[in-house]
Order: C-alpha cells, then structure tokens, then sequence
C-alpha cells in the first residue's frame, strides 16, 4: 500500500508555511490489472489471461465455476469483494485451486464451494484479510507438500460438509509442507475442526489466533476440536501407518466453547510448544493432552513426547496434562 503525501504552501504574517498533510493510502498494483465484476469479465477468463505480476481485482460479488491461479499473481477484492462458488458441483469443487507460488490474496470473502473454499498445494503464498464460509468441505486447505505459506487476519466459519467429518475452518493436512503460519487468524462455527493437523508433513506455528464453537453448523456434528494437532500418517502410499513428530507452536492462541476439546494432541508424538495459550469453555477437555495412546491407526500403545504448556490458563474446564510440562499457568 503507498500512501499520499500532499503539500499545502499558505501564507502566515508574509512568511511561508510548508505543510504536508498525510492523506488515505491508496492501493498500487502490478503493471496489469484486471477487473472482475458482475457483468463484466469473468473470474476463469481473467485468471486464463494473468501472468505474474498481475493483479485480479473483484469488484463486489461474483460468480464463478472452480478455478486454477497461476503464479505470482494478486487477487485484491474491493466493494466487498466476494468470489460464490455455488456454480461449483461434487468433491472436484474446489473454489480457488492453488499449486503454484508466489501468489497473494488479500480482502476476499470466499462462499459455497461445493468442496474447499480454497485448496493449497502451492508455496510462499499469502493470505491476508480472507473470510471463508459456507463451503461443503474446509474453508482453507493445505496439503500435498504445500509449504511456507502465511496466513493473516484471515476468518473461516460455518463450513460444514454432510457427514460433519471434514469441513474444518482450517487444515493444514495430508502431507502438507513446512514453514506453513498463522497470525490472528479466526475459525469457528465449523462442523468439524477449527484446525486440523492430521497427517501433516511439517510444523505448523500460530501467533494470537481463535478457535471457537466448532462442532456444530447448520445441525451437523463433526468431532469439534479447536485445535486438532494430529501426528500420525496412514495415508503415505507404501508406508505403515508411522508417527510424524512435529513441533507446532502456538503462541497467544485460544480455543473457547469448542464441541470437543480446545488444545487437543491427537496423537501428535512431536514436542508441542503452547505459551500464553486459553481454553475456555470447552465441552470434553480445555488442553487434551495424554502421556500414552492407542491410535487406532497403529494398533499398539505408544508414548508421546513431552507439550511444553508455559503461560496458559484453564477455565472453566477440565483438563488431561499427563504429556506435558506445565509451568506459569493457572487452572489446571
């Protein structure tokens, strides 16, 4: 974003007077620049004609069949920028496909997709000021070597699919990559989790973000966990089912009212880091996390590693911290 710089000269008692006045910030874009509107240009003839460097902006609401996004390209939503999937049909309705690099999107609300919202097997992406909901399967994905994106200021809620299984706020799951973060970001109302971090392939941090109320939409239960930080993967061709140790961290996190547990280890065996993390209100457990499992995958007990709970408060809420260190923290 550049910002105006204007002066103003007057004159006071004959002498000059320089002032400069800072003015609204004004958006700058690439060097070509498409607009998307209803009416207009469509969504897939503007993404078929971009190349990297140039910005796609949504001028209010449009509709849109599921699209591919090219690299290094900027899709900027203005007027309440809104992109509704429900021209989307079945489980290869993804709204916004990205498995290339580079790209950002930025004041965008994503709605009715008939699977992901937007779907990532890209890197270095960004995400700033994204709203997604009422999509039929996670409002935002991560998968498949997907690595190094951020996320910012970013709201995913009331998502829900049928079964109520798999429609999280966010997941960043099934082989995703490294380096993958979150900074006050918000998931909730969704039918499943407000994260899920099942068979993930890499850590995962967040910094100030919320889950909250998830398990529950529109009458569709799903498991309810705010944060799920799974770490077992069954789903590597030509591989047992094997734990992946992962050291999440979460830092300023809270999880409140969730249909399940608020901070839950799910099997995860890696060192989680949680500090000045909240759960409140949580239906099962406010910080799940147990010293030895049996995960069904396995079919045999293990012994996870050791959370590290520094900092964090318990209310109104019980809580299982035999596998971990708690220090600091009030409530448990």
């Amino acid at each position: 974003m550049a910002t105006n710089l204007k002066k103003v000269f007057s004159s006071v008692l004959g002498t000059t007077v320089v002032c400069s006045l800072l003015l609204a910030p004004v958006a700058t874009f690439g060097a070509t620049t498409i607009t998307v509107k209803n009416g207009g240009t469509s969504l897939q003839s503007a993404l078929s004609k971009a190349t990297a460097g140039t910005t796609i902006l949504i001028d209010g609401t449009v509709k849109s069949g599921a699209v591919k996004v090219p690299a290094g390209v900027t899709i900027h939503g203005i007027n309440n920028g809104t992109i509704d999937f429900s021209q989307t049909s079945g489980s290869s309705g993804r709204g916004l496909t990205i498995a290339t690099n580079g790209s950002t999107v930025q004041y965008l609300k994503i709605i009715n997709a008939s699977d992901n919202g937007i779907y990532i097997t890209g890197s270095n992406n960004t995400f700033r000021n994204v709203e997604t909901a009422y999509n039929h399967d996670a409002g935002i994905q991560v998968s498949e070597g997907g690595a190094y994106n951020k996320f910012y200021n970013c709201n995913s809620h009331h998502n829900s699919d049928a079964t109520g299984e798999n429609a999280d706020g966010f997941a960043v799951k099934l082989h995703s990559g490294v380096g993958n973060y979150f900074e006050s970001c918000k998931s909730e109302y969704n039918s499943d989790d407000g994260w899920d971090l099942y068979a993930a392939h890499g850590a995962v941090e967040f910094k100030n973000c919320q889950a909250n109320y998830n398990g529950l939409c529109n009458g569709i239960k799903g498991d309810g966990n705010g944060f799920k930080l799974g770490g077992v993967d069954n789903k590597t061709p030509g591989q047992a089912a094997h734990l992946d140790p992962l050291k999440h961290k979460l830092t300023g996190c809270s999880a409140k009212g969730n249909y399940k547990s608020g901070f839950d280890r799910n099997n995860q065996s890696g060192v989680v880091t949680m500090i000045g993390c909240t759960a409140d209100s949580n239906k099962d457990k406010n910080f799940n996390w147990p010293l030895k499992g049996k995960p069904s995958a396995l079919g045999y007990e293990v012994t996870f590693g050791k959370a590290i709970i520094q900092n964090c408060t318990s209310i109104n809420g019980k809580n299982n911290i035999t596998g971990a260190t708690v220090t600091g923290s009030t409530g448990f």
